[in-house]
Formats: C-alpha cells, structure tokens, sequence
C-alpha cells in the first residue's frame, strides 16, 4: 500500500516537473529529449516501445509550434481512450465521453483556423495523432524484464549543452515511465484508470497554478470540461460495477 501510494507520489511530481520544463522553454525542446523514456525499454523489443518512440516524436515535433498550454490540454484525450476501451466500459458513457472530447478539441481547432489562438491546426492535429499513439502503446504494453539505463546518459549530454529543461524533461519522463511500469507490476487495485485522469490534469494545472504562464481562455474551458467528462465517465463506470 505505502509502496503504491510512493510511486503515485512521484509520478505526480515527475508530471509537475516535464511540464514545468516545457514552460520555461516555451516548447522549443531538443527533440532527443522527448525519445528517451521510449529508449529506456528499448532491449525489451516489441512493437508498442517504438509505437511510444513515435508518437513522443511526432508529440515533439509539434511542441515548438504550438503553446505549451494547447500541447498540454491535449493529454486529456487519455483518460478518454482508457475509458471507451476499458473492462468497465459501457457504450452509453463511452458515446458521452468521446461528444464532450471531440467537441472540445473541434472547438480549439475551429479557433487556430480562425487565428483566434497560437498555433495550427496541422501541429494540433499532429499532437493528437501523437496522443492516440501513446495510448496504442500502453493498450498493448507488457512490463519489460529489464531496463536499458544508458539513455540516462542523454540526460547529462543534455545538460552539458545547455538545455536544462530538455535535460529535466528527459529526466522526469524516464522516471515517470519506470514508476507507471511498476505501478502496473505491484499494484492489484487497478489504479490506472483514475492515474489516467489525474496525471494529464496536473500537467495542465500546473500551467494554470503559475501565473508567469499563459493559458488562453477556450483552452481552460476545453481542458476543464474535458476533465469534468473524464472525471464524470470514471464515476458512472465505477456505480455500475458497484451495482452489479
């Protein structure tokens, strides 16, 4: 129990880190940066590390491009997948869940078409694309036996040439896939699909909960009701199993 808790703990403070990291740099991070979580589980082989290889380049790729905030909100199309795709679902809260999100993400789409907000609706839906395929890879992931600690070493060569926050966001996103890793192994609960909300709204909050930080208006509002669905969806499911 303490042992699940203190992996959740850090989780949650590695997700406060990589989007701290991003902010400061406004996005423009090495891109090298973004890969070595997925390296990390690369002697394991199998498809769903390179399918997480890409989508966190194709997520990265985009990131210069984009505000940090739009980059962030789109995380929450996580919890929305796990919820459509889980042991609990149901199709009347999955069809809920999928209107809300898509609405939302439609709306700030119709805004970058409009000029109304940074960024583009190619890079936009780049980084969508970039989320589903991350989702794709942990649908499929199966706990690696060992793992590859060199790409740590990036880390360092990060530092040395002057991108802190490429080198913390490296850094926080290989202890956050070693500790969800481990969570998978160690915890019998099933946590993950509440992880799967928690951990996208910190990100995000974490912007909002600094004030040096922009975050436009539709954004919030297409992040907050994202969050409210996922949060809404997890209660639904949860009263049904209770019930039956």
């Amino acid at each position: 129990m303490w042992y699940s808790t203190m992996l959740m703990l850090t989780a949650a403070v590695m997700v406060i880190g990589a989007a701290l990291s991003s902010a400061l740099a406004d996005g423009d991070i090495p891109l090298i940066a973004f890969v070595v979580p997925a390296l990390m589980f690369a002697s394991r082989g199998g498809a769903a590390v390179w399918i997480l290889a890409l989508g966190l380049i194709g997520f990265g790729l985009a990131m210069p491009h984009q505000p940090v905030a739009i980059s962030l909100s789109l995380w929450m199309i996580l919890p929305a997948l796990v919820l459509i795709t889980g042991e609990r679902r149901n199709w009347q809260v999955s069809l809920l869940v999928v209107s809300v999100v898509i609405a939302m993400e439609c709306g700030v789409l119709a805004l970058q078409g409009d000029q109304k907000l940074g960024g583009a609706m190619g890079y936009t839906l780049l980084q969508i694309f970039s989320v589903i395929m991350v989702w794709v890879s942990t649908y499929f992931w199966k706990p690696a036996k060992s793992i590859s600690w060199w790409p740590l070493l990036v880390v360092i060569a990060l530092w040395i040439v002057g991108s802190p926050q490429g080198a913390m966001l490296a850094f926080c996103g290989s202890v956050l896939a070693v500790v969800l890793q481990e969570l998978q192994r160690v915890d019998s609960e099933r946590r993950g699909d509440k992880l799967t909300v928690i951990l996208p709204a910190i990100a995000f909050a974490t912007l909002v909960v600094f004030p040096q930080f922009s975050v436009p208006n539709p954004v919030f509002v297409a992040w907050l009701l994202s969050l409210t669905i996922a949060w809404l969806g997890d209660y639904l499911l949860s009263a049904e199993n209770e019930e039956e």
